[in-house]
């Protein structure tokens, strides 16, 4: 595989196709808990375009790149919804953000898990925004 691109509507029910297809488009020598996380962390990051940044609103659409290149893989995610609030990207931190005791349910983060899982699925996270468009890019290398 060298390069792909998928371009999902915004419905849950498309996050879900699109993470199937997906995960078939990741190159081999990742290992199945790599292509796992990665897998997930992708259906989160559709997922929080689908729910936060289109508001659950269908007819909006999300284009989705896969690149393999220099023993790495890059995925890009480009939407038009409400861009992710930078200090919320800034936060989550899987090292932080999983520190709680799963039998205290008032102490559950309420937020940001998603975006821990995504930073903590990739080597490289970056995230901008330019003339309406938002665009994620998640580099995981060998």
């Amino acid at each position: 595989m060298q390069e792909a691109e998928l371009r999902v509507p915004s419905t849950l029910e498309a996050v879900a196709q699109a993470t199937q297809q997906l995960r078939a488009l990741l190159p081999d020598w990742l290992s199945g808990s790599e292509a796992d996380a990665i897998e997930l962390a992708i259906a989160e990051a559709l997922t929080n375009v689908v729910q936060h940044g289109y508001a659950g609103q269908p007819g909006h659409e999300i284009r989705l790149r896969v690149r393999e290149r220099d023993a790495a893989v890059e995925i890009d995610l480009w939407d038009q919804g409400r861009p992710i609030p930078r200090e919320r990207l800034r936060n989550a931190d899987a090292n932080t953000t999983f520190q709680f005791d799963p039998t205290d349910l008032a102490g559950l983060p309420e937020g940001g898990m998603g975006l821990a899982l995504i930073k903590s699925a990739f080597h490289e996270v970056r995230y901008g925004s330019r003339d309406g468009t938002n665009r994620l890019h998640l580099v995981r290398r060998l």
